[in-house]
Parts: structure tokens; C-alpha cells; sequence
């Protein structure tokens, strides 16, 4: 079955199955790097647990998010309720640049503690094996999640994707210093925070792009001149459809929502121009999908 043919239920139904997925994978890699993390002597590996333990809260305000997103229009949301896929998606970008935080602080912090000549203990075979199983795991996550989400147009899905990617990058950051405590000796300890700050930046950019397209959609920001200007096109290949204006657009979670004005030969009836009215609709829809609001109004063209 093609997305084209899901309805908006099966498509909530398929991203929940997607977050579900995610979220027993991370409840897994929380506990395991945790007890690895401990018994295998890495306080990187620690601190990565507490990075994978962000994801999966992560993923609960995903499941909250398209639960409430999954509702059919209603009378008091005559526009369904996508926007709560779209806050859940601020979350999830929010949290991203908190994790970034957290990842820049810890590792200038340590880099400081090991200038200092602060004692750090020497990672195990057990850190650097759950380190390596990390990244492949959370690598497939999100290569998995990120083609859902483009298949299913969940911008919360693939947002989610990205926290899997930047665990994995963390994962890496980890890496860098596990091995180097292993197998370079003490002094290379400093390679593990270097690493991490520089994944915190990463993380940085990630989240706030996410979030300045979140809260674009919630500020009811148009869609792109690109989409706009195929709009207009659309229109004027629908025959007796005239000089479409007043266009307005905006996102309504994963659909959108299309207000315009057309202009018709005056001496047709009623019904002719509704007709036509109903063509630009259905050839709109053809292309944003059948769950777009299209609404069309129509105008009498006087130089006819």
C-alpha cells in the first residue's frame, strides 16, 4: 500500500508502530549502557545512557503527539488536530538542544577536570563493545525511522530520526575515547570530550532547525514561494478557471491548508462554475493530498 492510498488513521497507526519500535530499542541501550557503563569503567558511556534515555522520552511525546493528531475534525477543530504533531515535534527539538547542552557542558567540563591532572579510570573490552553495538543499533533506528517519515510525511517522525542519529554521533564521540583511553594511555583520555563538544554543536544545529520549522508552522508561516508558484500553475491549467488570487497557505501538521480566489466568465450558471471551482480542488488535492483544505472562492470576471 502506497501513502497515497493510507488514511490519515492507518498513517497514525503506522508512525505510532515506528515510535513503538524506537522506544523498545532505547529502553534496551539505556539499561544497557548504564550497567556496562559502570562495570566497564566509562563515565562516557554513563553519560551516553543518560543521551539514550532522552530518546525515549523522546518517543513518548511522539506516541502523545500522533495519538492526538490522529483525531478526525470534530466542532470545535474544524481543521483536525495535526498542530499537536507539530508541537510534539518543538518537544523533541527542545529536547535535542537541552541534550546538546548537556553533552558541551560535560565535555568542557572534563577536558578542564583532565588539565588538571584529575585521575580518570581506564574504559574495559565491555564499554567498547556495547559502544560499537550502540551506534550500529541506533544508525539502523534512524535510518529506518527517517524513511517512515518521509514515507508517511511526519515531520515529528523524522525529526525523532534525527535524535536517533545524534545517540549514534554521541555513540561515536564515546568511541573516540573509549579507544583512546584503551589503547593510547592516559594522556588521549582528553580525545572523548573534544569529540563530545564537538557532537553538542552538531546537535545544536539539528535541533534548532527543527525547531525554527516547527514554530514557523505554529506562527502559520505560508508554505515556500517554490509551492506557491506550482499552486498558481495548477490553476491555470484547469480549464474557465481565471486569475487566481489572494492565496493563502499554511501547514496544518502533515497536510495543508489552500484559501484562494478565482475569477470565472460571468455568463456562466451556477453550476458551471462551481464546476469548475470543484476541478481546481480535485487537481489541488492530487497533489497535497486528499486531506488538504482546499477552499476556492469565486468571482465573476468582468472583462468577459
Amino acid at each position: 500500500m502506497t501513502t497515497d492510498t493510507l488514511t490519515e488513521g492507518a498513517r497514525i497507526k503506522q508512525a505510532r508502530r515506528v515510535t513503538w519500535i524506537g522506544i523498545y530499542w532505547n529502553v534496551f541501550l539505556v539499561i544497557t549502557k548504564f550497567v556496562a557503563g559502570i562495570v566497564g569503567k566509562s563515565s562516557a558511556l554513563v553519560a551516553d545512557a543518560v543521551h539514550s534515555l532522552s530518546d525515549f522520552a523522546g518517543d513518548i511525546a511522539i506516541l502523545a503527539g500522533l495519538k492526538i493528531a490522529g483525531k478526525p475534525v470534530d466542532e470545535t477543530h474544524n481543521y483536525g488536530h495535526g498542530k499537536f504533531e507539530t508541537l510534539s515535534n518543538i518537544f523533541i527539538s527542545l529536547l535535542l538542544i537541552l541534550v546538546g547542552i548537556g553533552i558541551f557542558w560535560n565535555g568542557i567540563s572534563n577536558i578542564v577536570e583532565h588539565f588538571q591532572g584529575q585521575h580518570v579510570d581506564r574504559p574495559t573490552w565491555l564499554a567498547l563493545l556495547i559502544v560499537v553495538f550502540s551506534i550500529v543499533i541506533k544508525e539502523g533506528l534512524y535510518q529506518y525511522t527517517v524513511r517512515q517519515g518521509h514515507a508517511l510525511n511526519s515531520p515529528a517522525l523524522i525529526t525523532n530520526a534525527w535524535h536517533h542519529r545524534t545517540d549514534a554521533f554521541s555513540s561515536v564521540a564515546v568511541l573516540f575515547g573509549v579507544s583512546g583511553a584503551m589503547f593510547l594511555g592516559e594522556r588521549w583520555l582528553v580525545l572523548d570530550p573534544l569529540a563530545a563538544v564537538a557532537v553538542s554543536i552538531f546537535i545544536f544545529k539539528v535541533g534548532f532547525g527543527f525547531l525554527y520549522e516547527s514554530m514557523n508552522e505554529l506562527m502559520e508561516a505560508s508554505l515556500s514561494a517554490e509551492h506557491r508558484e506550482e499552486i498558481l500553475n495548477i490553476v491555470d491549467d484547469v480549464p474557465g478557471a481565471k486569475f487566481p488570487h489572494n492565496l493563502r497557505t499554511r501547514k496544518i501538521g502533515n497536510t495543508v491548508a489552500i484559501d484562494m480566489h478565482i475569477k470565472v466568465n460571468p455568463r456562466l450558471s451556477i453550476v458551471e462554475a462551481h464546476d469548475i471551482a470543484t476541478q481546481v480542488e480535485d487537481r489541488l488535492k492530487a497533489v497535497y493530498g486528499e486531506t488538504a483544505f482546499i477552499s476556492i472562492h469565486v468571482e465573476p470576471d468582468s472583462n468577459s
